[in-house]
């Protein structure tokens, strides 16, 4: 007996042995093509065995049995299942999808096929973005995505305004929403092009309503790099010059003399220069004083891949820029720390984390304006009379009596502002596979900023040709302290399930945020001019100043979205957001947002599949509701002054209002229809997009003007109505040879778009249903915002030539002008010459916008330029028009300049009294700029291999080296405010690098 159970255990062990002898298989996983596809997923069904391919699409599977079943997965392909037998390996190809051309672009929680969208999303891809000469990419992106209008001025850091589908509000701001990694965040300053990976924008109300109250100027996604397969390190490297690239011609020395002379004989007084002296006059180029070419440089490291169930991703960048301003300069060094841990095969947890240490110097006019732009110098070099040297033979700083201009030099030189700022930007977060088709995520965003603004202005003096001394500051010194923190945190779960012919795609979730903002300010005088003592204990404290203020606010918001498509036919999306804020009053705090849209792949019809011609073909349409809620917390609160009063029996403390406010305030709504269609024709060769949008923003938040005796400037309500209507198209071609040699790019877009203040509702008695703009510090403004009108509309007076008589003057609305002067259009017919005459004359906004690029790549070489403009802007060129006396003119000023009373002349004759804002100081500002040229090498597989590398490129770029444009000023391209875009005035000339760069990967 004992026998026989030994006998039977030792059978039963044999058994079992043999049923747990395992081996190793590996392989590759390819494309019909051949082409490896890294980052296919392979999983052995029942067992806690997967693995992920490497970056030349290599896989292994340990532990696995003869018999086992693993599938190999990859997005926009089908998925395929092997049986292990005896064979060791397996090189699996994989077939792409029906839809195999269509993109996959990330959308708000999530991935899709674009092809199962019924919004409109434009996408770059990281190779667009990574080697980019600019601080970001948002430039990097400039004439590239219909819709998406980029403004840059050029500055050292700047990031540069972002316009989608126009501007829908006054006081709510005009920039996108930015989500990096799913983290909320207003400046994108910190991220480094090459850390990018994808960049997606969401236009429509259709694909934004998932962000509900952020959603209504548009959402930007980026997507930041992660490691997958064999560890690569890649270094690049970018060097060059910052130049400056339009001048403007001014009036020389003489020039300005007889010009000068001009206007002082005409008012009546003695002439300032003799012709003995004009003959003896040298000439100061003081836009070349202040002026330099600026050293750029531009470093990156990162380390990627997978290894022991570990995704990481590991890099640092550091940017150096001088700009064409002496002493302005901005630095950046960042770190990222992007990692996935596969903890087993359903679940992952990881992180995206970012460290930002940015450094920017501009010479600011004055310590004052330390929120001002701090680029006053420019104009200083504008207008300063160019026959003063900077300094003079005694070695001081220049100035003279015929103007109130200050001396460019002197102003950089003693006047310096320092902003230093760090931010933490990143996530942790953690999913769960449920089952195969459920999954849920969980993230905790964070967004910190700790920001320090140092201004300083030390006292100098300038001397007149008097040898007069003028004092001109004291030593001010101007401190800021800026804490922001942001806190969200997300929680969704995402079903995927396909019934047969039903594709479907649910997500449910919730987020919750809180922000929090602190800012204080202090200023003294008499601070000595000593690095080590710019601190505000040290001064005068007499006339010192403080200020402090902040904001905090929450959000609680629910949302689900459902993408449906019937036998990849069929779409059906839908969204909806319940969101509460904490900026408005309880009754007014809670808002729903939804959206829902359908699309129609025509090409997967049966009755389509008989031509070859058109590869895809889907028309699309969608409407939605989407929020804005960019105001500052506590708008909608009663704010009470509390002083002491004296009376005969004694002090009283009584209250005043000090802020007429809106119990009933409520979130700015828009409302947007979206209709589209998208083809591709010739085997996907011209791939192109069509889209008509309409967007009507109700409620807006709008500062109606109140009269003096009511106690506060203005009454901050929902007074109106914007609306922004236009259409959008895209094509591109792209080809490669036979043999794979050659290929090339063509790519065009072009967008128009209607902006217009429908409504404004005056809900307070007495207010006023306007907001004037565009400030020329001359006492004139230049922009009205007024009902049937743009946003930011220029208001000016309509020149109709210059008076060339007395008699003329006599017979006019003008008695006190002279000859030579400006004759104004009577608008009105009244007999005079008043604001009631001013007239509407167009804004900043374009008709259309557009985008051209082109590239190709032969053998090793690449090539690629973009290019990007502006037709039917208007820009007031505020520098000619901000006279007051004796300031130095352009030289087509001064040629154009009515000189005989009886000569014809476009210009008016010389002058010293500030003008008239009118439309002669109005100019077209087309466009066509030369964005972007780049041409590369690629050196050969050989070369690389022999000297132990796996990719070696060198490359040159031309950024901004041409622009075309009548122009008379520095540069068409002016961001400022949404009410006052348009206007130079202290503006940043239009600036150039030329760049060599340098890629490495081990």
């Amino acid at each position: 007996m004992k026998f026989k159970l030994i006998t039977v255990f030792v059978m039963l062990l044999s058994y079992i042995g043999m049923a747990q002898e395992t081996k190793t298989i590996s392989g590759t996983v390819s494309d019909s093509t051949a082409v490896p596809l890294p980052g296919a997923q392979l999983k052995v069904q029942g067992k806690e065995i997967f693995t992920v391919t490497d970056f030349d699409g290599n896989y292994t599977l340990e532990g696995v049995e003869e018999g086992d079943i693993f599938k190999v997965t990859f997005l926009g392909f089908q998925p395929k299942e092997i049986t292990v037998g005896s064979s060791n390996e397996y090189n699996i190809t994989l077939q792409e999808e029906a839809a195999a051309l269509s993109e996959v672009v990330v959308i708000g929680y999530g991935k899709a096929e674009s092809r199962d969208l019924a919004g409109t999303i434009s996408n770059l891809k990281g190779e667009e973005i990574n080697d980019s000469p600019t601080t970001s990419a948002l430039q990097a992106a400039q004439g590239k995505l219909a819709g998406v209008q980029v403004i840059n001025d050029g500055s050292p850091g700047s990031v540069g305004n972002v316009r989608i589908r126009g501007s829908i509000s006054v006081l709510g701001g005009a920039d996108p929403l930015y989500v990096v990694d799913g983290v909320i965040t207003q400046d994108i300053s910190g991220i480094a092009n090459s850390d990018i990976e994808s960049f997606d924008v969401l236009k429509d109300a259709s694909s934004t309503a998932i962000y509900g109250a952020r959603g209504a100027n548009g959402v930007v996604l980026i997507t930041t790099k992660s490691g997958k397969g064999k560890m690569n390190i890649s270094l690049s490297t970018k060097t060059g010059i910052n130049t400056l690239v339009n001048g403007v011609d001014m009036a020389n020395a003489q020039e300005y003399a007889r010009y000068t002379n001009e206007a002082l004989v005409r008012g009546g007084n003695d002439p300032a220069f003799s012709e003995a002296e004009i003959g003896n006059l040298k000439t100061t180029n003081w836009m070349d004083e202040i002026t330099r070419d600026g050293f750029f440089q531009n470093y990156n490291l990162s380390v990627s891949g997978s290894k022991d169930d570990i995704d990481y991703f590991v890099s640092t960048n550091y940017m150096d820029e001088e700009g064409i301003l002496k002493n302005n300069k901005y630095e950046r060094l960042t770190v990222r720390l992007n990692n996935t841990y596969h903890l087993d095969e359903n679940l992952r947890i990881g992180h995206n984390l970012s460290l930002a240490r940015e450094r920017g110097f501009a010479p600011s006019t004055s310590a004052y304006a330390i929120d001002g732009v701090p680029y006053g110098a420019f104009t200083s070099a504008y207008k300063q009379a160019p026959f003063l040297s900077v300094r003079n033979a005694q070695g001081n700083y220049q100035t003279t009596n015929l103007n109130n201009v200050g001396n460019p030099i002197a102003e950089i030189e003693n006047n310096q502002s320092v902003n230093e700022q760090v931010r933490i930007l990143g996530n942790v977060w953690g999913e769960l596979d449920v089952v195969d088709w459920l999954s849920f995520r969980s993230s905790l965003g964070v967004n910190v900023l700790r920001q320090k603004i140092r201004s300083y202005g030390a006292s100098y003096n300038v001397e007149n040709e008097s040898g007069v001394q003028i004092n001109n500051q004291n030593q001010q010194l101007t401190v800021r302290d800026v804490d922001e923190e942001r806190f969200n945190w997300d929680n969704f779960l995402t079903f995927d399930k396909k019934f047969g012919k039903h594709d479907i795609n649910l997500t449910l979730g919730l987020t919750a945020e809180r922000f929090s903002s602190e800012f204080l300010q202090g200023s003294r005088r008499g601070v000595p001019p000593s690095d080590n003592l710019l601190y505000l204990n040290v001064g005068e404290q007499e006339g010192q100043k403080v200020e402090n203020s902040g904001d905090k606010s929450t959000r609680l918001a629910y949302f689900s979205r459902l993408l449906y498509n019937f036998d990849k036919r069929y779409v059906f999306n839908a969204t909806i957001r319940r969101e509460g804020s904490s900026k408005f009053a309880e009754s007014q705090r809670i808002k729903y947002y939804p959206s829902f849209g359908v699309a129609w792949n025509i090409d997967n019809e049966n009755f389509f599949s008989n031509q070859n011609f058109i590869s895809n073909l889907k028309v699309r349409g969608s409407y939605g509701l989407v929020g804005n809620d960019r105001i500052n917390s506590g708008l909608f609160l009663q704010l009470i002054d509390f002083s002491a009063y004296p009376f005969p029996s004694g002090v009283a403390i009584g209250g005043s209002s000090i802020q007429q406010y809106d119990e009933n305030l409520k979130w700015e709504t828009t409302k947007e229809l979206d209709l589209g269609v998208e083809f591709g024709l010739i085997q996907g060769k011209l791939r192109g997009e069509v889209t008509y949008y309409k967007k009507t923003t109700e409620d807006i938040l709008f500062p109606l003007a109140l009269p003096q005796t009511s106690g506060d400037d203005n009454f901050v309500t929902n007074a109106g109505s914007i609306e922004n209507k236009g259409i959008e198209f895209g094509l591109n071609w792209s080809d490669e040879s036979e043999s794979g040699d050659f290929s090339y790019n063509i790519g065009f877009n072009i967008t128009k778009n209607e902006n217009e203040l429908t409504k404004i509702n005056p809900v307070v008695a007495n207010a006023t249903p306007f907001i004037d703009s565009g400030d020329l510090q001359n006492g004139k403004i230049v922009t009205r915002t007024v009902e049937g009108n743009q946003l930011g509309t220029f208001w000016l007076y309509k020149t109709d030539g210059i008076f060339e008589s007395q008699e003329e003057i006599g017979n006019s609305a003008q008695p006190a002008a002279s000859v030579g002067d400006f004759r104004y259009v009577d608008t009105n017919g009244d007999g005079t010459i008043s604001q009631a005459d001013r007239q509407y004359m167009g804004s900043y906004q374009p008709d259309f916008y557009y985008g051209i690029n082109l590239g190709f790549t032969y053998k090793q070489v690449d090539f690629s330029t973009s290019l990007f403009g502006n037709v039917g802007n208007k820009v007031f060129n505020g520098l000619r028009a901000q006279r007051f006396s004796g300031e130095n003119i352009d030289a087509d000023l001064f040629a154009e300049r009515n000189v005989v009373p009886t000569e014809a002349s476009a210009g008016p004759r010389a002058f010293n009294e500030v003008p008239l804002p009118s439309d002669y100081y109005l100019e077209d500002g087309d466009f066509l700029r030369v964005n972007n040229i780049t041409l590369g090498y690629n050196f050969s597989d050989k070369i690389v291999e022999y000297i132990n590398l796996s990719r070696l490129r060198i490359y040159a770029v031309a950024q901004n080296p041409l622009t075309f444009t009548k122009y008379s000023g520095f540069n068409p391209e002016l961001p400022r405010g949404v009410l006052d875009s348009g206007l130079e005035l202290n503006a940043y000339p239009t600036t150039g690098k030329f760049l060599l760069g340098l890629n490495i990967d081990f």
